[in-house]
């Protein structure tokens, strides 16, 4: 039957993916550590996407037909909106990481913090980091997770600042771009659990 609404549930096994159930991570470079970097980003990044994946094309022509060629592979900017809290400590990382790539002044990179002659650049240029979104299940479990190689802070987007806006937490948008990305396939409850006790752990309990 065409309009079967058995089938549909037949076919919709886990319920359908939740976009509320996710987890951002990601590391400082080694170099950001002045004030420390807080560890909170996976319980204040409020929002995000799963990267799209896109393959270019060229076409190559035979007596006027055209033939579509695949080409290179391209990586879109992604972009992270931030919960901000009064100690600015995302925001106040995020800054140092972008001011230590191309100073405000002299526009020139901070060889103290990235050290090394030449300059690297790649995966492993000393600027860049790695960033991870996982998705999970409504059981808590890890479905599949996404790590951006070679990522770094492109862009920070304003606060905005309103004497009539008197019960709302401030929040921002960082942009990152990066070299690429891959995914990891989860199996179910063999993986880390989204709900870990460690989570919620006073620091007096964590140790």
């Amino acid at each position: 039957m065409a309009f079967a609404v058995s089938e549909f549930k037949s076919n919709l096994r886990g319920g359908g993916a939740r976009p509320s159930l996710f987890r951002v991570e990601f590391q400082y470079p080694s170099g950001i550590t002045k004030p420390n970097p807080p560890n909170q980003a996976k319980f204040l990044i409020k929002a995000t996407t799963i990267p799209a994946s896109t393959i270019g094309s060229y076409d190559v022509y035979y007596h006027g037909k055209a033939i579509k060629v695949a080409g290179d592979r391209t990586y879109d900017t992604w972009d992270t909106t931030i919960v901000n809290d009064e100690d600015f400590g995302i925001r106040n990382s995020l800054e140092n990481w972008m001011n230590s790539i191309s100073n405000h002044k002299l526009n020139t990179r901070n060889k103290q913090i990235f050290p090394g002659a030449p300059m690297g650049e790649g995966d492993t240029a000393p600027y860049k980091s790695t960033l991870k979104v996982t998705q999970f299940s409504k059981a808590g479990y890890s479905l599949r997770t996404y790590s951006f190689i070679g990522a770094w802070p492109s862009a920070l987007s304003t606060i905005n600042l309103d004497w009539a806006t008197a019960s709302e937490i401030e929040e921002f948008t960082c942009t990152w771009v990066y070299d690429s990305w891959v995914v990891g396939h989860n199996t179910g409850g063999q993986n880390e659990d989204l709900f870990s006790n460690e989570d919620f752990l006073s620091d007096d309990e964590s140790g």
